[in-house]
C-alpha cells in the first residue's frame, strides 16, 4: 500500500517538549473562587517561619554575623542585707588599729591619777573594762579618731583637769551635796563630744551612775513612736511620751552601769504593773522598762524617783550627759492630731533634761538629792536654727565673760519685731542667775598640742621630728590648734 506522505517529509517530523500556548486549560485545574471574595492563596504562605540552616552546613548568608552564638548564663542578682545590717556597718566604732606602731610609754587612765596636773598635755590610754561600759552607753562616734592607733586613747586637757576637780568636790562635799551644770559650746570639731565622753569615764570609775543621750535629735526628728500622756501635769497642753526612745535610754543605763545598779535596794513603792519584788534593786528596775517598751515610761518614772527624792538608802551622784541639745530648743518634725507642728518641750523626756539643766540649786529643786553633774554639749556639724538659744547663749557670755547684768542697757535682748520662741526666751532667767556655766572650748594651747603631735608621731602616722617651729606651724595651720583640725594635718604622712 502506498503512503500518503513521502519518507522525505516524515523525516524533518519533531515532537516539540513544550506546551503550545494555545492549548487549552482544563476545568479541573481551575481555582475554585466565589464571586465578591478574594482568591485563595496558591503560594506557601510568607507568615511561617523560614526554616534556618544548620551552623556549618551552608556558607553565611549575607548580613549575617559570622560569630559564634552563646547562651546568655542566668546571673544571680545579690540578696539584701538584713534589717539593720547596713545601719549598724554605718554606725560601726573602731577602737583599735593592728598596723598603727605600739607606743611604748602610754599610761593608763585611772582614779589615782584623775587630778594629777602633771598629765595634762599627755595622752592616757583608756581601760579594756572601761570601754565596754563606754561603748554600751553610747559614748563613741564615727567622726573621732579611734581606728587610727593600736590602743584607744584621749588627751588631757585643762578643761578635763577641771571637770575632774569639780567632780572630785561634789563627792566630798558631805552631806550638803550640789549639782555642777555645764553648756559646754565651741566650733566644730573642737572636742565638744570627747569632753563628754571623758567626763562619763571619769564618773565611771569614781562608780557614779551615768546617763547619756548619745545625740538630742533623735527625740526630734520624727524616727520614733510617740503618744499623748494620759495624765499631764499642765491640762493646758498635752503633753507626749516616747516610749522607744525610753526603752533605749533604760537600756543603756542598764547594760553600762550594772556594776553599780545591782548593788542598790529600792527605796519607794512602785506600780503594781511593774511587778517588782520586794527585793528588787535598781538594775531590775531598769531592766523591766528595757524589756518591754510599753512599761518604759512607768520604769523611767520610778527610776527618776530613785534618784531624784531622799530614801532610806543612800544613792551616788548621777551625772546627765546629751549632745547636740540645740534640736531640743525649737520645733520638731513631730505633729499632734490636729497636725500642728510640736514642739520639743512638749515631750516629757525633753522636758525633765532642760529642767535639770535651768532648774536652780537652793531649796527643794536640787536636780538629785544625791548631787551630780549635768553636762550638755552644742553641735558644731550639726546645727539647727535656733535663734532663740543663741540669744540665750550670747546673754550667758554677757554675763559671766564680761559681768554684764541683765539690767545694764548693753545686755543681749531680743531684736525688735522679731518673734522669739517664748518656750526657749523663758529659760533666760535660769540661765543668767549663775547656777550654769559656760564652758566653751577653745584650741589646745602649745603643751597640749606638742604632746598630740608627739603621740602621732610614735604612732606612726607622722614622720617629722616634733620641734617648736612645727608644733607653731601646726597650730597655725588648724585655726589656732583646733584639735579635730591638727588631727586631719597630723595624720598625712610626710616623707
Amino acid at each position: 500500500m502506498s503512503l500518503s506522505i513521502c519518507t522525505e517529509c516524515l523525516s524533518r517530523l519533531r515532537i516539540s517538549s513544550t506546551t503550545p500556548k494555545s492549548l487549552a486549560i482544563t476545568a479541573a485545574t481551575w481555582t475554585q473562587s466565589t464571586s465578591f471574595h478574594s482568591s485563595a492563596a496558591q503560594y506557601k504562605s510568607p507568615l511561617l517561619k523560614k526554616k534556618t540552616s544548620q551552623s556549618g552546613s551552608g556558607p553565611p548568608r549575607a548580613r549575617q554575623s559570622q560569630s559564634a552564638r552563646l547562651k546568655k548564663k542566668s546571673r544571680d542578682r545579690p540578696k539584701l542585707p538584713p534589717v539593720g545590717e547596713r545601719r549598724a556597718q554605718r554606725r560601726r566604732i573602731v577602737l583599735s588599729n593592728t598596723n598603727a606602731l605600739p607606743v611604748s610609754d602610754l599610761e593608763t587612765w585611772s582614779k589615782e591619777n584623775l587630778v594629777d596636773e602633771k598629765f595634762v598635755g599627755h595622752m592616757l590610754a583608756l581601760d579594756g573594762g572601761l570601754l565596754d561600759q563606754l561603748r554600751d552607753s553610747g559614748a563613741f562616734k564615727t567622726t573621732q579618731n579611734w581606728s587610727l592607733f593600736r590602743r584607744p586613747a584621749t588627751l588631757i586637757r585643762e578643761e578635763t583637769l577641771r571637770i575632774a576637780k569639780e567632780m572630785q568636790d561634789v563627792k566630798q562635799e558631805g552631806e550638803k551635796k550640789k549639782v555642777i551644770k555645764h553648756l559646754i559650746t565651741g566650733e566644730k570639731a573642737s572636742g565638744k563630744s570627747v569632753l563628754l565622753l571623758q567626763a562619763m569615764s571619769m564618773a565611771y570609775m569614781d562608780h557614779w551612775i551615768v546617763l547619756n543621750v548619745p545625740e538630742a535629735q533623735d527625740f526630734v526628728n520624727n524616727t520614733s513612736s510617740y503618744a499623748p500622756l494620759r495624765h499631764a501635769e499642765d491640762e493646758s497642753e498635752h503633753m507626749y511620751i516616747q516610749p522607744h526612745l525610753t526603752q533605749l535610754l533604760l537600756t543603756r543605763v542598764a547594760t553600762s552601769n550594772e556594776s553599780v545598779l545591782k548593788s542598790l535596794k529600792l527605796n519607794h513603792a512602785h506600780p503594781k504593773t511593774l511587778s517588782l519584788k520586794n527585793n528588787s534593786t535598781l538594775l531590775d528596775l531598769a531592766q523591766k522598762g528595757a524589756g518591754d517598751h510599753h512599761l518604759s515610761w512607768q520604769a523611767w518614772q520610778a527610776f527618776y524617783k530613785e534618784l531624784t527624792e531622799p530614801g532610806k538608802d543612800q544613792r551616788p551622784p548621777v551625772l546627765l550627759a546629751a549632745d547636740g541639745v540645740e534640736h531640743w530648743m525649737g520645733p520638731t518634725a513631730y505633729r499632734d492630731s490636729d497636725h500642728k507642728i510640736l514642739h520639743a518641750h512638749r515631750f516629757m523626756l525633753v522636758k525633765q533634761f532642760v529642767n535639770l539643766l535651768f532648774t536652780g540649786n537652793t531649796g527643794n529643786t536640787l536636780p538629785f538629792i544625791n548631787g551630780g553633774m549635768v553636762l550638755f554639749s552644742t553641735s558644731g556639724s550639726n546645727t539647727p536654727a535656733c535663734p532663740t538659744f543663741k540669744l540665750i547663749l550670747s546673754q550667758m557670755r554677757a554675763f559671766q565673760e564680761h559681768s554684764i547684768s541683765p539690767a545694764h542697757p548693753d545686755f543681749p535682748l531680743p531684736k525688735p519685731y522679731s518673734k522669739p520662741d517664748p518656750r526657749v526666751l523663758a529659760l533666760s532667767g535660769p540661765a543668767t542667775r549663775g547656777d550654769l556655766n559656760l564652758l566653751e572650748l577653745k584650741g589646745l594651747n602649745n603643751l597640749e598640742s606638742k604632746g598630740y603631735l608627739e603621740y602621732f608621731a610614735k604612732s606612726g602616722l607622722l614622720h617629722r621630728r616634733i620641734t617648736d617651729g612645727l608644733v607653731s606651724e601646726m597650730r597655725g595651720l588648724s585655726a589656732g590648734g583646733v584639735v579635730g583640725e591638727l588631727a586631719k594635718l597630723s595624720r598625712r604622712v610626710i616623707a
